[in-house]
């Protein structure tokens, strides 16, 4: 006869049965930013109280944090889920984060092959404040190109990963 005790143990070892689909037979998404904006759209809230609060904590100033989105009804938001560049900055100076920001496949094709490998490899805390930190250059500076030069040298407490993603999205930018 069996160990009772050896059949309770026996049930803490097994593995759950898997729920949904198996991954072999899950289709992959074909466009990582459509992935990325939708996963925007699940998780929008979470997602702009993050970035409102990051935007807090690097010293931004309430009335250059985040923008509104008359298109799609959205009266303010420091994460726009509809977007897919990473981020933007309107009227005022105003700075906003979007879903590209999610993209691990975003700057491949006007940027290096070094910096797209170091985007996909970040974290999402380095890349939000990669952006915001570029988003304000380019918002105080002008053109694209101006506020690649000057956002590594931002003097927003920004994480030196963030830095680094800077410097390379400088280095690697290869116009358009």
């Amino acid at each position: 006869m069996r160990n009772p005790f050896r059949r309770i143990l026996d049930l803490f070892r097994r593995k759950p049965a898997m729920i949904g689909t198996r991954p072999s037979r899950r289709g992959m998404w074909p466009d990582p930013a459509a992935h990325a904006e939708d996963f925007a759209h699940r998780y929008f809230v979470p997602l702009d109280r993050a970035v409102a609060i990051r935007m807090e904590e690097l010293g931004i100033p309430r009335d250059r944090m985040g923008s509104r989105d008359r298109a799609h009804g959205i009266a303010w938001c420091a994460f726009n889920p509809y977007e897919r560049d990473a981020g933007g900055n309107g009227p005022g100076g105003r700075v906003n984060v979007d879903s590209g920001v999610l993209n691990p496949e975003l700057l491949t094709e006007d940027y290096s092959g070094k910096t797209a490998e170091l985007w996909r490899r970040s974290r999402l805390r380095g890349r939000i404040d990669a952006i915001i930190a570029h988003e304000m250059s380019e918002a105080d500076y002008g053109p694209h190109e101006t506020a690649l030069k000057m956002a590594p040298h931002t003097e927003l407490p920004i994480s030196d990963h963030a830095r680094r993603i800077l410097i390379e999205m400088e280095r690697g930018w290869r116009g358009r």
